[in-house]
C-alpha cells in the first residue's frame, strides 16, 4: 500500500542528480533524480517536484491540472523507487496473463512492446503492464500487476482500435486507455511463465536462450541507480530471474497483420512447454 499526498513542494538540492534524463526527439521530459538519505525527490519539467520515501512507503506529487498525466508519472519512477526498497526488480518490458500465467516482454523503446500486449487484450488476455514491470522473485518468480492502461502510438491505435477500453487522453504522437473495469483483474501477483525478448526479423519464431545468456539483456533493460550497491543488489536479482524462468528470443517483423499469429506463437511456446 502507498500513500500519495498532493501538495506542492520547494525542494532545494544540495548535491547534483543521481540521475537525469534530457529532452530527446523521441522523448521531450527532462527530469533529475535525487537522493536524500533513504528518500528521493524526483523533479520534471513538466509537473515540479515529487518527493519518494520508500521505508515510509509515501509518495507526494504535485498538484496537476491533467491527472492522468499525473497517475502515469506516479506510476513511473516515484513508483518504482518503491519497489526497489522492497527488494523487487523493475524490468523494461510489457506484461499479460494468460490463463493465470504471466509472460513477459522485455525490449527497448519502440520494439512493440506496447502494441504486443494490446494484441493480447484484443485476444481476451489481461494486460498486467504495457511498459515497466515489477518482478517478484520469492517465493516464486512472479509479475505485480500496474495500472490497467495502454499507452499507445497513434499508429498502432489507428490500426488496432481495441475495445474494452476507454480513451482517456489522447496527446500528440501518443492515446491514453483506461481498461474496462471487467478486465483489469485485481492486485495480486501473477506467476511468470516466461520471458520473451522482441527482436525483428523475419520468418517469425521463437529461439530459446540458454540459462545465463539472458542476463547482460536483463541487465539492460532493469532499473539500477548508479551506486555500487544497487548495481550488486539489481546484478543478484537478474541473475536469480535468469536462472529460475525459462527465456525465448522472438523474432517478428514489426508488421500489424501478423499480431495474431505471433499470440498464438507466444502462448503455444512459453505456456504449452
Amino acid at each position: 500500500m502507498l500513500d500519495v499526498v498532493e501538495l506542492e513542494l520547494r525542494v532545494t538540492p544540495t548535491a547534483d542528480p543521481v540521475m537525469e534524463w534530457l529532452p530527446r526527439e523521441d522523448r521531450e521530459l527532462h527530469a533529475r533524480i535525487y537522493a536524500d538519505g533513504d528518500r528521493y525527490h524526483l523533479w520534471t519539467d513538466r509537473e515540479g517536484w515529487f518527493s519518494i520515501d520508500p521505508p515510509g512507503r509515501a509518495i507526494t506529487v504535485p498538484p496537476v491540472p491533467d491527472p492522468i498525466r499525473l497517475e502515469e508519472r506516479l506510476w513511473g519512477f516515484p513508483a518504482l523507487l518503491c519497489y526497489l526498497a522492497r527488494g523487487e526488480l523493475p524490468l523494461h518490458a510489457a506484461a499479460v496473463d494468460v490463463g493465470g500465467s504471466a509472460i513477459l516482454f522485455a525490449a527497448p523503446g519502440h520494439f512493440g512492446k506496447t502494441t504486443l500486449a494490446a494484441a493480447f487484450h484484443m485476444a481476451g488476455h489481461r494486460v498486467l503492464a504495457d511498459d515497466i514491470s515489477c518482478c517478484r522473485l520469492e517465493p516464486v518468480p512472479s509479475i505485480l500487476p500496474g495500472p490497467s492502461v495502454l499507452r499507445m502510438r497513434r499508429d498502432s491505435y489507428e490500426r488496432l482500435d481495441p475495445s474494452g477500453a476507454e480513451i482517456t487522453a489522447d496527446h500528440p504522437g501518443r492515446v491514453h486507455l483506461a481498461l474496462n473495469a471487467e478486465r483489469r483483474g485485481d492486485g495480486a501477483p501473477v506467476p511468470l511463465r516466461g520471458i520473451v525478448f522482441l527482436r525483428t526479423g523475419e520468418p517469425v519464431r521463437t529461439q530459446v536462450v540458454a540459462t545465463g545468456r539472458s542476463l547482460p539483456d536483463l541487465w539492460a533493460l532493469s532499473l539500477k541507480l548508479p551506486s555500487d550497491a544497487d548495481r550488486a543488489r539489481c546484478f543478484q536479482a537478474t541473475a536469480a530471474l535468469a536462472g529460475s524462468v525459462p527465456v525465448w528470443n522472438l523474432y517478428r517483423p514489426l508488421e500489424f497483420e501478423g499480431l495474431p499469429r505471433i499470440v498464438e506463437r507466444v502462448i503455444d511456446t512459453c505456456l504449452e512447454t
